[in-house]
């Protein structure tokens, strides 16, 4: 009864403010988001059945067929297959699956790598496809070489790389044209992807986010499908074999630096196969030769864009860190302001400022306080011990509580070249978190920066944030381990987001001055959310760096009064109602937007 009483209370709170029409917008999403979390809870294997059975039924088939015959490009697709003692098993698989597409206008260039098999020569001559050719090394090249030379070999406009113990969904190449009827100027095209196991069964999906270059550079995650104009590829003068094993890796890096244009098919077209041999089963120890080569080619791209920066390890082998050269400014290293606000809860307050003196390795930064009508006797002594402190300033705001009016005050206030908004419920975990973030937001493609936030328990509470999720915008990964990799690996790389949480974010003064700040309509909630799409708008990324890990103790500071977030949250549905409806392009749309666990999405 209580609650239908909260309910109806904040109802005409929302009327009252933004009309009955909007509020009926509202209740939709409400009851939307109520449906989803009872039916969006499917297991893998209940999603491959439901694509299996969509992509098997007559109308869907019929209707693809009909919608292949009247696209208006229908360019020849060479599929590169690079073969070096294959199992046949695996390489009848993988040309069924060629086959069986939707999309018939396609080439097989088979180039085998000198395997010397009796067996597999034989494979060979017994195959009658009609537009299937086999080609050979005299000696074996390795595997850009090998694809290079079946490039050659090649009619089609765009070309289709297939390992040779991999297969393709049937509607690969469907998809591939589909998009270039709409855009033939897409140079990169890559999908989602999962494994076949051992056993082949299809496991371990990794429903990827649209192009990231920061991701790319921390790991090569637009591995498959991977179709590439073959006039660009041509351009680029193929594959390098200084990098076999990592090649497309670096292919995509260099494509980047021209301007390429990528695109990502958010449906899982590709079955890597795990085999005793592929990286898809073990990342630590099949194809070490390719991991050698991948810092080295990271390298390479940085020298030619002119990066100071050095390529480290990251969290797991395959995964790299860029550690940027922090650049100082005239009076040394760049100056950082941490703002604080805070009302009470002394012993919070204390645990933070403790933790950033004990921790904090930078030098340059200085801690101000944002009293927002502190009242208790605890809370006014602890101000008196800092007065002295050459690292804390302490200003006043003696008016009622607005986050992003007190933020913009305090930055005001402030003649530093980087300004770091903290909650006073957070504990510094990483010393370096101020280096981690600065040495990313001093890039002048970036707006804000923010890290991994934990709770006390070690779980996750904030990995970025996806707008949309929830019907307005929630943290990625809540709940997770905090020591976990999270979904394809997303909590321990450097990565785009669509924005991170003001509990703990660093950008720089004059981009944030530049955007006019937080909006203080926004009282409470989503100013930071509205902050980063703004500076979205304007060209400026936000980044989320695994590399700095702060304890956030969330809601310990100030309670939540009944109603008080629901005018920003209608504010903020209808600035943002067109990129709601788009979707986060750093959150697949396969995945649910009920819940922060990436869970999967109901066909």
């Amino acid at each position: 009864m209580r609650r239908i009483f909260t309910l109806v209370k904040k109802s005409i709170r929302y009327i009252k403010h933004f009309g009955f029409i909007a509020f009926l917008k509202k209740a939709k999403v409400y009851m939307k988001d109520r449906v989803l979390r009872k039916k969006d809870n499917i297991s893998y294997q209940e999603f491959v059945k439901s694509e299996q059975k969509s992509l098997n039924s007559r109308s869907k088939i019929s209707k693809i067929k009909k919608e292949i015959e009247d696209f208006r490009y229908q360019p020849l697709i060479s599929i590169i297959i690079p073969t070096y003692k294959t199992p046949i098993k695996f390489l009848k698989e993988a040309i069924g699956s060629i086959q069986k597409q939707f999309y018939q206008n396609f080439e097989i260039i088979i180039y085998d790598d000198a395997s010397k098999s009796v067996e597999i020569d034989n494979y060979f001559r017994s195959i009658e496809i009609k537009n299937l050719r086999v080609f050979y090394n005299k000696k074996n090249s390795g595997i850009s070489e090998t694809s290079n030379n079946g490039v050659k070999e090649s009619n089609g406009e765009y070309l289709v790389f297939l390992d040779h113990d991999d297969t393709l969904s049937p509607n690969a190449l469907y998809e591939i044209v589909k998009v270039l009827n709409k855009n033939r100027d897409i140079d990169y095209l890559y999908s989602d992807e999962d494994k076949l196991s051992k056993k082949g069964e299809r496991e371990d999906p990794f429903f990827k986010p649209d192009f990231s270059y920061d991701m790319l550079l921390s790991c090569m995650y637009i591995t498959h499908i991977r179709a590439i104009k073959k006039s660009t590829f041509s351009k680029l003068h193929g594959l390098d074999k200084r990098y076999d094993g990592a090649q497309d890796w670096d292919f995509a890096l260099r494509l980047y630096e021209k301007k390429g244009l990528f695109y990502h098919i958010p449906k899982i077209l590709y079955h890597w196969r795990k085999t005793d041999q592929s990286t898809a089963d073990d990342q630590s120890n099949a194809k070490s030769y390719a991991y050698k080569r991948q810092k080295e080619l990271l390298e390479a791209h940085l020298r030619r864009s002119k990066i100071e920066a050095e390529v480290k390890e990251g969290y797991w082998q395959g995964s790299y860190k860029i550690d940027y050269k922090i650049e100082g400014s005239i009076q040394g290293e760049p100056k950082v302001s941490i703002i604080i606000p805070f009302r009470d809860q002394v012993e919070y307050l204390k645990t933070c400022i403790d933790s950033i003196k004990e921790k904090t390795t930078y030098k340059n930064y200085k801690i101000v306080l944002v009293n927002n009508q502190s009242s208790k006797k605890d809370t006014l002594d602890y101000l008196e011990t800092l007065k002295d402190s050459k690292y804390v300033e302490i200003l006043n705001y003696n008016r009622p509580f607005n986050y992003s009016l007190i933020n913009n005050f305090a930055v005001k206030k402030t003649n530093s070249d980087f300004i770091i908004f903290l909650n006073s419920d957070t504990k510094i975990i990483t010393p370096t978190w101020i280096e981690e973030m600065l040495k990313i937001a001093q890039r002048k493609d970036v707006g804000a920066v923010g890290g991994l936030l934990l709770y006390k328990d070690d779980t996750v509470q904030h990995g970025g944030i996806i707008v949309g999720l929830g019907g307005v915008a929630a943290h990625s990964h809540r709940g997770f381990d905090g020591a976990s990799n999270g979904h394809g690996g997303l909590l321990t790389l450097t990565r785009d987001v669509s924005a991170i949480t003001a509990a703990c974010m660093m950008i720089e003064r004059s981009k944030f001055l530049n955007v006019k700040g937080f909006d203080e309509s926004l009282r409470i909630a989503y100013n930071d959310v509205d902050l980063c799409l703004r500076l979205q708008r304007i060209g400026l990324k936000s980044i989320y760096t695994p590399y700095m890990r702060i304890y956030h103790f969330e809601t310990k500071t100030r309670k939540k009064t009944v109603g008080e977030n629901t005018i920003d949250t209608g504010i903020f549905i209808k600035r943002w109602k067109y990129f709601l409806k788009k979707g986060d392009p750093f959150y697949n749309p396969n995945l649910t937007l009920a819940r922060e666990d990436y869970s999967l999405r109901k066909l």
